[in-house]
């Protein structure tokens, strides 16, 4: 008997949670999405151009807010502040293999309807490319960091965290 009590009390609680806004305010339905900027100094605008793209992707999988292009309950806008690229890898006659990116951004998450900055946050994440990929391999390692930048960016909106 217990253990038929103890499955039913973890289906309903189970039935309950969500992770998907759980923790955004009720009072937030709607979000405006600024065009990211670049203050990076690295100079390809296509970078900022793909971020913008990456995070009205992610808040429209999520489904927590409605995206709007004016007004908007809440307001996120994203600087890229900096793209560093260093030493990452060197091979045993000491040439360089691979290279290491990494991208910080400056986030302000602001609730319009209180007109207050819900939270102000640096996020970072990095890439491995190699040499040998040239070009090709900086862009990929530079958008792969900024599409798991606008992941961490939206999981910090929804679960409050």
């Amino acid at each position: 008997m217990k253990t038929i009590i103890s499955i039913l009390f973890f289906l309903i609680l189970t039935g309950c949670y969500s992770f998907k806004g759980g923790s955004v305010p009720e009072h937030l339905k709607t979000i405006r999405i600024a065009t990211v900027t670049d203050n990076s100094g690295y100079g390809n605008p296509q970078y900022m151009q793909n971020m913008t793209s990456y995070l009205f992707k992610e808040f429209r999988n999520d489904g927590s807010f409605k995206i709007v292009d004016r007004g908007g309950d809440a307001k996120i806008t994203v600087t890229i502040s900096s793209i560093r690229e260093e030493k990452f890898q060197v091979s045993q006659q000491e040439l360089e293999t691979e290279r290491k990116i990494t991208v910080n951004c400056k986030v302000e998450y602001f609730d319009a309807v209180n007109n207050k900055m819900i939270w102000t946050n640096d996020f970072n994440n990095t890439e491995v490319y190699e040499i040998s990929a040239s070009q090709q391999g900086i862009d990929i390692a530079i958008n792969d960091a900024l599409e798991k930048t606008v992941e961490d960016i939206v999981f910090q909106v929804v679960s409050g965290w």
